[in-house]
Formats: structure tokens, C-alpha cells, sequence
């Protein structure tokens, strides 16, 4: 029975099958084939089920076939194709084909397509036959011996990059088979060297080129024994003395199917083993009984002085010294819980270091620290304990008895913490009504240069608050506001082009005196392109400081409308697509122009929406929608968040 289990999500894979009775005591069985410069290998579980690793160069079929043959076996459950070189998988097809077939499954390979004839043959062959294998699939073959992929595939621009690598696991006995993976520019050793852990039998990378068998994985593997697939006359130099000297280094005894340095063949090396715990390797007459390594249970030690240091009110920064194992410390697990009950785990690392980030502010957080070893023991916990602050602002002036002078500048000074920015807003009737100054200032700059209100108060206070979160400050106590007298100036503050519903008696325009003066504005009009709409009655002076609307028609004018009257012409008439509002001193054509502004469809074509003044009543102010500054949609003879002038 042979079971593939892939990554998570996948479906599971049962194959069963018959087998006659084989010619060996049933074991584990693993055979790296002497088939010259080339690549196959079989591996037979003891319950008979049938794996293959490449199939050699174009012509191998037959010496596969004579080899499993003679052992009884005619099926092949599964076979690897490592890469698309024609050397591991040029003789594939031949295997079932002929009377003399062994016929298979299925071939499992990287994917993707590859140019040479080699290719073309096999996928041609194989095809309804031919899968993907991806880094983290499991296969069980006859639910004795595991068989997961340490990688596959993925962008490399070099093909031997690409190898499948599976790693066969038999009780204690770990073996690694990955065709020509690299180990040197694109490095997938060193990637897969860690995950790979300790092995009984490497089945060694692009037969012993200088450019794999790299020390990171040596070092991490510290194989027992080293199989090589080479030919005896090959032109690479296989395997290569710097090769052959890593493998020495970490004490793995070399065997390889053909020796170029005495141009003879050693044949086949069959690997043999009854129940994992130790195996018999043999080529001709030699044999020699190995142990496997004893499997690891020990964990490694807790991480010790762990230290919680508090970065801001959303980071906690955790370090610790490195813990020790009896082979290698992996990797770190962090947990956190903010009840001291529940953990959760936040994260992991590869260094004796790790930043929470996210973390919310004002709680209470305990964190537990694990280290975790290449066999995946985990050790006791180190724990220790951290409060994050909220985030916080205070005002620092005005904050209470100061007295400014109206219309000049002075500097609102603040101090934030984990603040990225501040919302300035001011008050001149202690916090009843708040007016914007700045919707938006960078914290970290701690100040804002703000020209004060040309408005009289002993009751003027500012609030701070983070533009995108809760904390917020306001001056301790109101501070005064000293007005200085300055002339009369009106502007146009305020346009209702498009009047709520049908009835275009709703249309208004709002003036407003920015002086602290009152002017009077006998005899001044208001038209729009196409005449005079409005003409203000002898005796109207606006006082400084206050607002006029003027109305299509007093029909129009909501109930409860301050300092609104009605056109004296009983129409405004303005174009929702776009118009010219302007003010003049008298309907002469040489009278002096007091504001003018020209609209178009963006501004004037929302129903009921009027435009205004941003900030609100500035001479220097542009025309925004009026919903840009407050929930309003208008607020004619008001202020723009509805309240008095």
C-alpha cells in the first residue's frame, strides 16, 4: 500500500497494489544503480511498495529493468525525477516499455517545461501519468517509510537549482535524496540544511561536483554514509577532490558505483534494513554493518535572562541568551498572554531576539520563550512581563492665563508619545464651540505657529488630540484673547447654487464683514452674469465680524435662519453648472468691486450642498463643498458648524 499525503489541504492518495513475493528478506532496501554519469536509485519498503529516483541517461532502461527483475518486482508505485537533465531522466521511459516492462504509476517531478528531446520523450510517455511535487509534500510508502520533499522547483534560472529533494525516513534511518541540487550560487543546500537535520545516508548532489555537498548542510546533516552515482570516464572530474574532502571532514564513509581514478567499475550499492535501527551497506564482496544514529528526544536548554524592553505603546522588544543543545538549537517560539492563563504563539526567530509589534497599548503582557532544536524537541519556557503605555499628548501653551493679541502669531507647543499626529482645534467660549486650526500636524514636531482669531474672549482654550486615535489634551485654563480694531472687510463666504429640492427659492448668498468695524453696505448689489439680483436697502450696516445671507426669496428662508432677508428682486437665478457671484459697492458700471467669485459644475451641482469658505469666513480661503468642513450640508447667516457668528 503506498499513501501520499501532500501539504495541508491536499487530498490524500491511496494506492494498493500486488506484489509477488520478492527475492530478499523484507526490510527496507535502498540501491543507488550503477548506471554510469548518471541518476537512479531504488528504494522498496518492506512491504513491497516500489519508489524510483531518475532514471539514468538514455539506454539505463534495461540495466533498471534487469535489477528490479531480479528481485520480483514489476510495478513502480512512484518514481522522482529530480530535474529535467537527460542524464536522470533519459532513460525513464524505457523502463515500461517492452515485454521485459516495469510498468509505473506515476513520475513525480518540479513542473515547468524544458527544451531537449530527452524532455519532449518523457513527457509524451508519461503523459496523464505525470505530477508536480511542491516543497512540503508527504508521501507514505506502504505506511512504513515517509517520504517528504525539502524542495522543488521555484525560480532559479539554474536547473539543477530546481531538483526535487526527498528525504526518506525509516524509524531511526534518515536518507536524502536530491539529484543535482546546488550549493554554491543559488544555494538551496544551505536553505533545506536546517529542516533536513541529522541523516544516515547522503545521497550525494550532482555526483560529487565541487559545486554541492556545501558545509552548511554537512554540518547540519553529518551523514553516516555517502552514496556517489558516477561514471568512471567522465569528462567533470567527478567527484572532485574538494568534494570528496568535505564528505572526509565530517567523517561520512564514501561508497560510488564506478572510480575514475582507477577507471573501474564497483557496481551497484545496496543498501539494506530490517527495522531502522541499523543497516547493512554492500557493493560486490564488500559489506559493512553501520548503527543508525540514535534518534534525538533531548530538548534543549530554556533561553536564559530574558529581558522585556518596552519601545512604545505598540512594541515590545524581547532578548534573551542563547540556549544550548546536545545538537543544534533550531529556532526560538515566543508566546504571549495578557491574562497570564491563555498563550498564544506571536511569532518565532533564529536569533536570540524579537520585536512584538502591534502590540495594544495600556495592557499587560506575559511572554514565554522557547528554543526549539533541528529534531523538534522544545525546551521550558523563560517568561517575563511588560505594560505598554498609551498613547498620550499634553499641551504645553496655551495652557491657561495667558494673554494674546488677536490676529497675531504665537506657537501652540505640545508633547506626544507614540503620536504620529496632531489635530489643533481652539475654543473662544470654553469648549462650548470648537473651530479647526490644523487637522493634521506631524507630533515629533512638537509645535505649530497659529495667528489668533481677531475675537475678544477671556474664555479661549486649544485641544490637542491624535488625528488617528483617542488621546487628546486641552489647556488646563482659558487664557485671553485681546481684539485689535481693524477695518471692514466682506467677502463672500457662502453659496447655495443648487437649492435643496425643487424650488430655487432656497438659493443664497452669505457675506461676511472679517473686519472687527461695522461697514455700512447701503445701496451695495449682488448679481451673477447675467444682472443684478440683490440690492441692499438703505440703512443695512454689517456689524464686524457678522454674516448676511441673502435669499431667492423669503419663501425660501428656513425657519430659525439668522441674519437672512430676501432678494430684493425676488430671484438669485444662479446656474448649477457654473456662474460668477459678484459684490459691488453700488449698480453703476463703475462701481468698485467688493468680492467676486466664479464657480463651476463641482461646486455648484450638489443638490442642497452649498459651497463655502475653508477655512470659514478667510479672505484667503478657497471654495470647498461645505460637507468638506462639517456635517452640514449649509449653514447660511451661521458660523459652518452651525453656530452663531
Amino acid at each position: 500500500m503506498l499513501t501520499r499525503l501532500t501539504a495541508p489541504l491536499r487530498s490524500l492518495l491511496l494506492f494498493t497494489l500486488l506484489l509477488p513475493t520478492l527475492a530478499w528478506s523484507q526490510g527496507l532496501r535502498f540501491t543507488t544503480l550503477d548506471i554510469g554519469q548518471g541518476d537512479s536509485a531504488v528504494l522498496i519498503a518492506p512491504g513491497g511498495c516500489v519508489a524510483l529516483f531518475d532514471g539514468g541517461p538514455t539506454g539505463s532502461g534495461t540495466t533498471i529493468k534487469t535489477y528490479l527483475k531480479g528481485l520480483g518486482v514489476t510495478n513502480i508505485d512512484m518514481v522522482f525525477i529530480s530535474h529535467m537533465h537527460a542524464d536522470h531522466m533519459g532513460g525513464i521511459d524505457e523502463v515500461d516499455v517492452g515485454t521485459d516492462a516495469v510498468s509505473i504509476d506515476a513520475v513525480y517531478d518540479h513542473g515547468g517545461t524544458y527544451t531537449s528531446t530527452a524532455y519532449n520523450d518523457y513527457v509524451s510517455h508519461f503523459s496523464g501519468r505525470r505530477f508536480t511535487s511542491r516543497k512540503g509534500d508527504v508521501y507514505n510508502l506502504c505506511n512504513q517509510v515517509r517520504l517528504e520533499v525539502m524542495a522543488a522547483g521555484g525560480t532559479h534560472s539554474d536547473e539543477n537549482a530546481k531538483s526535487v529533494v526527498v528525504k526518506v525516513s525509516y524509524g531511526a534511518f534518515d536518507a536524502l535524496v536530491g539529484g543535482d541540487l546546488t550549493g554554491s550560487t543559488e544555494d538551496m543546500e544551505s536553505v533545506i540544511a536546517n529542516a533536513v537535520g541529522p541523516l544516515e545516508l547522503y545521497k550525494v548532489h550532482h555526483h560529487g561536483s565541487r559545486y554541492s555537498s556545501n558545509n552548511t548542510l554537512l554540518d547540519a546533516t553529518n551523514p553516516t554514509v555517502s552514496f556517489i552515482s558516477v561514471g568512471k570516464d567522465n569528462t567533470y572530474g567527478h567527484p572532485t577532490a574538494e568534494c570528496l574532502d568535505r564528505l572526509a571532514a565530517h567523517n561520512s564513509e564514501v561508497w560510488q558505483t564506478e572510480d575514475p581514478a582507477t577507471n573501474s567499475k564497483r557496481g551497484h550499492i545496496e543498501l539494506s534494513s530490517a527495522d531502522g535501527t541499523t543497516f547493512v551497506v554492500a557493493q560486490g564482496t564488500r559489506s559493512i554493518s553501520y548503527a543508525s544514529k540514535a534518534p534525538d528526544t533531548q530538548a534543549p536548554t530554556a533561553p536564559g535572562s530574558l529581558v522585556a524592553t518596552v519601545v512604545s505603546s505598540s512594541e515590545i522588544d524581547l532578548s534573551w541568551t542563547a540556549s544550548t543543545d546536545n545538537v543544534k538549537v533550531d529556532h526560538y517560539k515566543v508566546y504571549r498572554s495578557t491574562n497570564g492563563l491563555a498563550y498564544s504563539l506571536v511569532g518565532t526567530s533564529t536569533t536570540t531576539g524579537f520585536a512584538d509589534l502591534g502590540v495594544p497599548g495600556g495592557t499587560t503582557n506575559t511572554y514565554r520563550v522557547t528554543a526549539v532544536d533541528t529534531a523538534g524537541n522544545e525546551s521550558a519556557y523563560s517568561s517575563v512581563t511588560a505594560t505598554t503605555p498609551l498613547p498620550s499628548i499634553t499641551v504645553g501653551s496655551p495652557n491657561g492665563g495667558e494673554s494674546w493679541t488677536g490676529g497675531k502669531a504665537y506657537n501652540i507647543t505640545w508633547t506626544a508619545r507614540d503620536i504620529s499626529n496632531v489635530k489643533l482645534e481652539y475654543t473662544l467660549d470654553n469648549g462650548s464651540t470648537w473651530n479647526m486650526i490644523a487637522s493634521a500636524v506631524a507630533a515629533s514636531t512638537g509645535s505649530y505657529t497659529w495667528t489668533v482669531p481677531n475675537s475678544a474672549t477671556t474664555a479661549a482654550r486649544v485641544r490637542a488630540t491624535d488625528a488617528y486615535g483617542s488621546a487628546s489634551d486641552v489647556s488646563d485654563g482659558t487664557f485671553t484673547i485681546t481684539a485689535t480694531a481693524t477695518p471692514a472687510k466682506v467677502i463672500l463666504n457662502e453659496i447655495l447654487a443648487n437649492e435643496p429640492g425643487t424650488s430655487t427659492a432656497g438659493e443664497f448668498v452669505e457675506l461676511v464683514n472679517v473686519g472687527s468695524t461695522s461697514i455700512d453696505i447701503s445701496g451695495w448689489i449682488i448679481r451673477d452674469t447675467d444682472g443684478v439680483r440683490h440690492t441692499f436697502p438703505a440703512g443695512t450696516v454689517l456689524g464686524g465680524g457678522n454674516a448676511i445671507a441673502v435669499f431667492a426669496s423669503a419663501a425660501g428662508i428656513p425657519a430659525g435662519t439668522p441674519n437672512a432677508v430676501a432678494s430684493s428682486t425676488g430671484s438669485l437665478s444662479l446656474n448649477n453648472g457654473g456662474d460668477t457671484v459678484t459684490v459691488k459697492s453700488s449698480s453703476a458700471k463703475n462701481a468698485a468691486t467688493i468680492d467676486s467669485f466664479t464657480y463651476g459644475s463641482s461646486l455648484g451641482s450638489q443638490d442642497g450642498v452649498s459651497m463655502n469658505r475653508s477655512p470659514d469666513a478667510s479672505a484667503t480661503g478657497t471654495f470647498v463643498p461645505h460637507t468638506n468642513l462639517s456635517s452640514l450640508l449649509a449653514s447660511p447667516g451661521a458660523r459652518v458648524n452651525g453656530m452663531a457668528f
